[in-house]
């Protein structure tokens, strides 16, 4: 029994200790990022503005993104797929959910697509491969009872996101 507990000391301290620096993705390491917007008031564009009762749904899946329900905010993170060269987001502002937990039909809901071109890098043996998404282009539409976000601007011409620190896009309501 004692030949058995070293052995598999032995074998554990082995494994621990053969790991290559490069086996292990560090958190530092930048991944695919996320679109980040930044909401300005439309009368006053240098202004920042909250959007009250934010609550964000992806399209193809109607799953409310975390974080992301009734929330009061100046900034939102999108993820964006990479399966696919565009996602979509219903984006609801002044959401207002029933009594079990279901939204209403108040609030002003715009369908937000982000169109863009996927590129696959090479980070590391450890870490695989991150997406960088190039010429991105981000259109609303507010259907029938019209638009709460007035126009979006991009931070950049030719907008690449590849860092995950810094605004991508300006949305104005």
């Amino acid at each position: 029994m004692k030949h058995i507990k070293l052995v598999l000391l032995f074998v554990m301290l082995a494994s621990v200790f053969t790991c290559e620096r490069d086996d292990l993705c560090p958190e530092t390491t930048p991944t695919t990022p996320s679109l980040i917007i930044e909401f300005f008031d439309n009368a006053t564009q240098d202004s920042p503005k909250n959007v009250f009762d934010l609550y964000v749904i992806g399209e193809d899946n109607n799953i409310v993104l975390p974080g992301y329900s009734l929330v009061d905010t100046n900034e939102l993170i999108l993820p964006l797929r990479t399966d696919q060269d565009s996602t979509t987001f219903k984006i609801i502002s002044n959401a207002v959910l029933d009594s079990d937990g279901n939204l209403t039909d108040d609030g002003n809901e715009d369908i937000v697509t982000i169109s863009y071109q996927r590129e696959d890098v090479y980070v590391s043996r450890a870490c695989g491969y991150k997406t960088i998404f190039n010429n991105v282009v981000v259109s609303v539409d507010g259907g029938t009872d019209g638009n709460w976000i007035i126009f979006t601007e991009a931070a950049f011409d030719n907008l690449t996101i590849e860092d995950e620190t810094i605004t991508h896009y300006f949305f104005y309501h």
